[in-house]
């Protein structure tokens, strides 16, 4: 399986998570968003942004604080959901494990969409079954 972060174009980001990845890295970044996303938030003052904050369980202390750095004290704002850029993630690892190990059917249950919609997201993105398990389909 692709790492969490590993296909995700960052031109894809809104603006402020493309600040975050900058502050913070991609993968701090898309933990908050999976956290938070679609939320109104309040990133605390670095004096206020402690072990025991609840993003700093998600981010880390250091990452929150490089985020209180910059946004800390300013009016509560929405953490865009990055769904563009998360459903090209979801569609990479669906390619991947198709084109290695997984059939339509068992990506379908997995990611709770139709075998249909596996198809079109393979086929958009050129990836085919491996050939054992074509030649097995044949039989």
């Amino acid at each position: 399986m692709l790492p969490a972060s590993s296909a995700i174009p960052v031109d894809l980001l809104p603006p402020l998570l493309q600040d975050f990845e900058r502050l913070i890295g991609l993968e701090a970044t898309m933990a908050f968003v999976r956290h938070s996303g679609g939320l109104r938030i309040y990133i605390p003052t670095p004096e206020r942004a402690t072990s025991d904050h609840p993003f700093a369980h998600v981010i880390g202390l250091g990452n929150l604080l490089k985020l209180a750095e910059v946004y800390g004290g300013e009016a509560h704002f929405q953490l865009p959901k990055a769904e563009r850029a998360l459903i090209q993630v979801r569609n990479a690892r669906i390619a991947h494990a198709y084109a290695t190990h997984k059939t339509a059917r068992e990506l379908a249950v997995e990611y709770h969409i139709t075998e249909g919609q596996i198809v079109r997201i393979v086929a958009a993105m050129g990836v085919a079954a491996p050939s054992d398990r074509r030649q097995a389909t044949l039989f």
